[in-house]
């Protein structure tokens, strides 16, 4: 083998290593952590740290129950009856929690404990409001940590977020 192949081949060779080493471990330094309300130092954005469906439970300081699947329309539906101007996240919002974590869920499990829950076999994939073409719309899938499209009709998880000054 010639002498100028082996400094390539040994970097390609370190190369899977300092990927793995970039990875983040969750800890909820982040956010400003407040029962089942997490606010975001960086973005100024307060989320339900639960998805629609679960219930915050102080005692345990995690989410309980079923997260609650919902096409997009019911889901703005359901957010309009929430207090103090919750609502659906756009896309560039819901892309602020996505973590590249190095196992598990691709964001913060200590901000938003329990969202694997929400994972019925396909991931956990949460909606955004944010339209990706005609009667589409972008969602993230929390487990995997990629972004896909869906109709409006088609049932998802949802975190709920609103603006930090409300």
């Amino acid at each position: 083998m010639p002498s100028s192949v082996l400094p390539t081949l040994f970097l390609s060779l370190l190369l899977p290593v300092s990927a793995h080493a970039s990875c983040i471990t969750p800890d909820g330094a982040g956010f400003d952590l407040q029962g089942d309300q997490a606010t975001s130092r960086e973005h100024g954005l307060t989320w339900k740290r639960c998805a629609i469906g679960m219930e915050w439970d102080a005692g345990a300081q995690t989410c309980s129950g079923a997260a609650r699947d919902l096409g997009l329309n019911e889901a703005i539906d359901y957010a309009e009856t929430q207090d103090d101007g919750w609502r659906v996240p756009t896309g560039q919002e819901l892309e602020t929690l996505t973590l590249d974590t190095c196992e598990g869920p691709k964001i913060d499990g200590v901000a938003f404990p329990h969202i694997a829950a929400a994972d019925i076999g396909e991931g956990a994939q949460f909606w955004t409001s944010t339209d990706a073409m005609p009667d589409m719309f972008y969602f993230f899938d929390l487990t995997n940590g990629f972004v896909d499209m869906h109709s409006q009709g088609f049932h998802l998880s949802v975190l709920l977020v609103k603006d930090s000054s409300r």
